[in-house]
């Protein structure tokens, strides 16, 4: 196998796991491309998720490179045996024209269809332009419809909340799941990244520039302007009273400030990766657990640090280890588990080191992404099978 589980006490460096409790090989590892003979192809992943019935769901693009170079919206299923159910890849233009149509999010419905938003480059009669795109494919991997955002490439994050479809970027636009815009809210200064959608139907969104919250109608209830000198990549979570906690990428730092449920700032802490590097930052990742209490991740191409606090801002703890954290998922109990760079961690909800799963792979340092599906872990990157960098999927049993 080419990935292996090590269940540890004790790290003693980057490379040397002792008191290992036990060695688990992964339940199946699989590779999938769309090349065809000779065809050369790459295959950059975004996200994995689980539907409905547990099956596995990875999203990106396939990249046919040559003089014909296309790249194309790639969806895969598989079963939780790892078997090839279908993989559909769709050409926004049809073959009409060049568009180059990168994923950037996905979310899946109750009945396991799939929400796709992404970004496009496009070339048609010489004329260079940019683009935002939505599709939706069902179960069975036919395209149900497809429609542009916006002539903006701004589409970052997608949601499902309510039998609604919401999406961000230069404005928040929410649509039913038949594709029919049911509201645009436009907010051309105040760029958003992230959006997250409560109980009620309050909209709550996150950029540079600012995070407002709007009403289930798009009403702006509150708008709070951000510090000089963020960059546009941010996360938002939510809590169960209305509250949020939002993080930011600041230079090599990460920013984390809570948000009263009125949209006032309550405090804010800048943590810096574990080690300092002038490669690649990692994404500023914010969620909470079921209690309230706040976990961070801060990475760079070197090194990552996991933060837990609680919904004052005071730090219970924090663990740092190696490589960028592209991912994290927060189970039932409270236990995070942590993607990136080949290198994925489990840590119990006190910060102890449960687990670290190392790849032999060689992946690509911008992807990776994680769902859990009950004892189920399921880990995606994108992953150098011989020649190329194509699909890569593991389930590990926890």
């Amino acid at each position: 196998m080419k990935s292996t589980l090590f269940r540890c006490s004790v790290i003693l460096s980057l490379t040397i796991l002792v008191a290992c409790k036990a060695a688990l090989s992964p339940d199946w590892t699989v590779f999938h491309t769309q090349a065809i003979g000779s065809e050369e192809r790459i295959e950059w992943l975004s996200s994995v998720a689980v539907d409905s019935y547990g099956d596995v769901i990875t999203a990106g693009e396939t990249i046919r490179m040559g003089a014909d170079r296309q790249v194309n919206i790639l969806l895969v299923k598989h079963n939780d045996n790892g078997n090839l159910v279908w993989a559909t890849e769709y050409d926004f233009a049809l073959g009409a024209y060049r568009s180059d149509d990168n994923v950037t999010d996905m979310a899946l419905d109750s009945d396991g269809n799939a929400y796709l938003v992404g970004v496009q480059y496009i070339v048609e009669n010489d004329v260079q332009r940019y683009g935002s795109f939505m599709l939706k494919i069902d179960r069975w991997g036919d395209v149900i419809w497809a429609q542009t955002l916006s002539d903006k490439e701004d589409a970052r994050d997608v949601e499902i909340s309510g039998n609604k479809v919401y999406v961000t970027g230069h404005a928040t636009q929410v649509f039913n799941l038949d594709g029919q815009r049911l509201l645009n809210i436009e907010h051309p200064d105040s760029k958003a990244c992230d959006i997250e959608v409560d109980d009620s139907g309050s909209i709550y969104v996150v950029g540079y520039a600012a995070v407002q919250k709007y009403s289930a109608e798009g009403a702006l209830l509150w708008s709070v302007v951000q510090p000089e000198g963020l960059t546009h990549q941010a996360s938002i979570a939510l809590n169960t009273d209305g509250s949020a906690v939002i993080a930011h990428l600041e230079s090599n730092n990460i920013r984390v400030a809570a948000i009263s449920s009125d949209g006032q700032v309550q405090w804010n802490k800048t943590y810096t990766p574990a080690q300092q590097s002038n490669g690649l930052p990692g994404y500023a990742l914010v969620k909470t657990d079921w209690r309230g209490d706040i976990v961070l991740a801060v990475s760079n191409d070197k090194s990552r640090r996991i933060v837990k606090l609680n919904d004052a801002g005071q730090e219970t703890w924090q663990v740092s280890s190696s490589g960028i954290v592209r991912d994290f998922v927060i189970d039932d109990a409270g236990a995070i588990y942590a993607v990136g760079s080949g290198i994925n961690e489990k840590y119990d909800a006190d910060g102890k080191f449960i687990a670290e799963a190392t790849m032999d792979y060689r992946v690509e340092v911008t992807s990776g992404s994680i769902a859990l599906d009950g004892q189920n872990i399921y880990v995606a990157y994108s992953a150098n099978s011989g020649s190329t960098f194509n699909f890569f999927l593991a389930k590990y049993i926890d």
